[in-house]
């Protein structure tokens, strides 16, 4: 079977049947081998096949995942907003506190460049390690308003000129990294089409194959330029209602057009060794008839089994309004659903307060049996591979006690 390496890997060799290791609190001594035991006993395909532990990356995400406490390894699964163009004293000492995995940013966090490097050091003294991400993609979906791309993907796409994208991608890497975040939530690899053709303004166009080409273009660029991309929204978005930010979004497509047309850019994601895949909110009628994509089982066995990638799946954002109607529960409680059914990011956009909930939530789950360890260490090792990559786990703090 076709595989991306194991936990955003970019190599691969077989997974054993291997018990998972006995979660140990504090400083463990505990070698990679047994961090990616604990992965090959989760629940997952079985014949995925993982790198040898000599990759740099592997053994760095090995070591960290296994000085962390069980509450540490879940910190690693969430990522939030924070609020104002400063960090507030008040939200350092809960980063602090709490350890959250991850950052999201927006545009109500710029007022220029010198005070977005300010913020994220800031951000990354109070919490040493973390992922921060933002979506810029161009055109309509552009948070900086001064940095790469300057054009749009149907801009590009219309240009269809490869080169192109991937200089466009690789100079967003630059101006990303520039100013301390390393994920950009881009590409988008939905296919323009009908019926309410609710992605015109941000894909690259209605042909798979231009498709598929300027995704991989922007993913290479944003790799040659030092960036890690998460492609978007899986598994295609561009048949949909509406906007699952407004609303519950159905997509009708038949699992033959999905296969044929809208998982192709995701294909080649995959094969360009994209660093995360965006699970959309839309419900699939060829997929799962009563839950969205980000909570459905079979939507990640679509992304993991039949697209062979094991790096990490992270949600669109569960403040969406489709998300809350199709998942029927709150934010914070969506973490729980979302996280058993196979993501590795919970992405929040709302209050540090609901970030910390779904922590809570997620410890919870864990400990009642709920959500199973084996589901977390595979999640975390996930982000921490990629963390590994953007260098971000050098500096990692000594673990806090329970």
């Amino acid at each position: 079977m076709s595989a991306c390496a194991l936990p955003g890997y970019r190599a691969s060799a077989s997974i054993g049947q291997v018990k998972a290791p006995r979660i140990i609190s504090g400083s463990a001594i505990v070698v990679v081998a047994a961090a990616l035991a604990s992965i090959a006993a989760s629940p997952r395909i079985a014949d995925v096949d993982p790198p040898a532990p000599t990759d740099p990356h592997v053994v760095r995400a090995g070591e960290a995942l296994a000085s962390m406490t069980s509450t540490e390894r879940i910190s690693q699964l969430v990522m939030t907003s924070v609020p104002g163009t400063t960090l507030a004293p008040r939200d350092a000492k809960v980063l602090r506190a709490t350890r959250l995995g991850g950052i999201i940013l927006f545009a109500n966090n710029y007022r220029s460049d010198p005070q977005l490097r300010a913020f994220t050091r800031a951000i990354q003294a109070a919490n040493p390690g973390t992922l921060i991400s933002i979506d810029q993609e161009g055109g309509v979906v552009r948070r900086l308003p001064r940095a790469a791309p300057t054009r749009s993907h149907p801009q590009l796409g219309a240009t269809n000129r490869p080169a192109l994208t991937r200089a466009q991608g690789a100079a967003t890497a630059r101006s990303l990294t520039s100013l301390g975040i390393q994920l950009d939530l881009a590409p988008v690899a939905d296919l323009d089409i009908a019926p309410r053709r609710v992605m015109r303004e941000r894909s690259f166009g209605s042909v798979p194959l231009r498709v598929a080409t300027h995704v991989g273009a922007f993913i290479d660029g944003l790799h040659d330029g030092g960036g890690a991309a998460a492609v978007k929204h899986f598994p295609g978005f561009g048949g949909a209602t509406v906007n699952s930010d407004d609303a519950l979004a159905r997509v009708s497509r038949t699992r033959a057009q999905l296969l044929a047309a809208d998982l192709r850019p995701f294909r080649t994601a995959v094969a360009r060794d994209v660093d995360a895949v965006m699970m959309s909110h839309g419900v699939y009628a060829a997929v799962d008839r009563r839950r969205p994509a980000s909570t459905s089982p079979a939507a990640y066995r679509l992304l993991r089994v039949t697209l062979g990638y094991e790096g990490v799946a992270i949600t669109d954002a569960l403040h969406a309004a489709g998300f809350r109607v199709a998942a029927r529960v709150s934010p914070a409680a969506g973490c729980v659903p979302v996280v058993r059914a196979g993501a590795d990011i919970a992405l929040l956009t709302g209050t540090l307060a609901e970030a910390v909930a779904c922590r809570r939530l997620l410890v919870a789950a864990v400990a009642g049996g709920t959500i199973p360890q084996a589901r977390i260490d595979e999640a975390a090792l996930r982000v921490l591979v990629v963390k590994s990559r953007q260098g971000l786990l050098a500096a990692a703090p000594t673990p806090a006690p329970e």
